[in-house]
């Protein structure tokens, strides 16, 4: 028999050697089953995230419509279009990344847009393939090239910082800088009463008209402080500015002579006007609209959409309705506003 001692100590032992093998046969269990797991096929799901065309960090500074084509154009580059009045979007590249400020277009195949720096690019499919042209822009400042529009014989004017206003003859390809002198004063919009004949509107409430195509421009005397932003023309008579601190302007004769038009309770900055063929539309800050009669005497101020108060800088007519763009993008219609793109919150 064994000591009860003694067979202590066998135990021992044995508890001993078994420690010693299990630490040897460890790392190769581990081993083993690693090995194992690499031959294991794991399925996972695949999670594709569409990013949206139009996001909530996009910037827009203008647009162009085309029956359902609608052309928008922001900031770093970007430049969207909807061919079905803007219930689908796509992205269009330019290779072009810089802040575009606005956009005109002829057709659904040509347009041409401006943009920081004097640059500027066209398009004559759609935009598919857009082609970089240089603007005259002056020597000195940033070169911004605030806005694009087309006059009655299907020329494109810009206007921009420094007292520059020019003129293209094919469609955006190359520009005649139609004014000479540098001034520290920039030009915001342009509008055109008839063949010949147009209005610029720009800081400081500085109005200027021509006569004869652009080779000279006069100074209006407009008494005002805020800048002008936006000029449109209802008839060969008719014109309308708007601007900042609500600042509404209308004329009667082609912009020979302009008066100041008094909005109560309307001091909300101004920056796009639109004459739809019934009345005048205006967009600015704080998601305000005006709407006035074609005499620029009876007014009436409220919200693109209720409770909305996002900025808008242009818009353009659509259908019956017009399209808005700035922090958002939609169309407003007969009171209701369709947001294109995701909601703000």
């Amino acid at each position: 028999m064994i000591s009860l001692s003694r067979r202590g100590e066998l135990e021992m032992s044995q508890r001993s050697m078994g420690s010693k093998v299990w630490a040897i046969l460890s790392p190769v269990l581990v081993v083993i089953a690693l090995g194992a797991l690499s031959t294991v096929r794991l399925e996972v799901p695949r999670i594709v995230i569409d990013t949206p065309v139009i996001e909530t960090r996009d910037r827009f500074m203008g647009l162009a419509v085309v029956d359902d084509v609608i052309w928008v154009v922001g900031k770093d580059g970007k430049i969207v279009r909807s061919e079905d009045a803007g219930k689908s979007w796509v992205s269009q590249s330019t290779g072009l990344n810089t802040n575009f400020q606005s956009i005109a277009a002829w057709d659904e195949q040509t347009a041409v847009v401006v943009a920081n720096a004097g640059k500027g690019l066209i398009t004559s499919d759609g935009g598919q393939t857009w082609e970089e042209v240089s603007l005259p822009v002056s020597d000195i400042g940033s070169g911004k090239v605030l806005r694009v529009r087309l006059d009655p014989q299907g020329r494109a004017w810009a206007v921009a910082e420094l007292n520059v206003i020019m003129r293209s003859d094919d469609r955006g390809r190359t520009w005649q800088r139609v004014t000479q002198d540098d001034n520290d004063a920039a030009w915001n919009d342009i509008a055109f009463s008839g063949p010949g004949s147009a209005c610029a509107v720009g800081e400081f409430g500085r109005v200027a008209c021509t006569v004869d195509d652009g080779a000279t421009w006069e100074e209006r005397p407009v008494d005002l402080e805020p800048s002008l932003m936006s000029v449109r023309f209802r008839d060969a008579e008719h014109g309308l500015a708007v601007g900042l601190s609500g600042t509404v302007l209308a004329t009667d004769d082609a912009g020979a002579n302009w008066r100041v038009v008094e909005v109560p309770e309307l001091d909300q900055h101004l920056f796009d006007v639109i004459w739809t063929g019934t009345r005048w539309i205006a967009v600015g800050d704080k998601g305000v609209m005006l709407t006035g009669d074609a005499g620029a005497t009876h007014w009436e101020t409220g919200r693109v959409q209720s409770g909305d108060f996002s900025w808008h800088i242009a818009l353009a007519r659509q259908g019956a309705g017009f399209v808005t763009v700035g922090l958002n993008v939609g169309r407003w219609e007969a009171g209701q506003w369709e947001l294109f793109g995701p909601r703000r919150h």
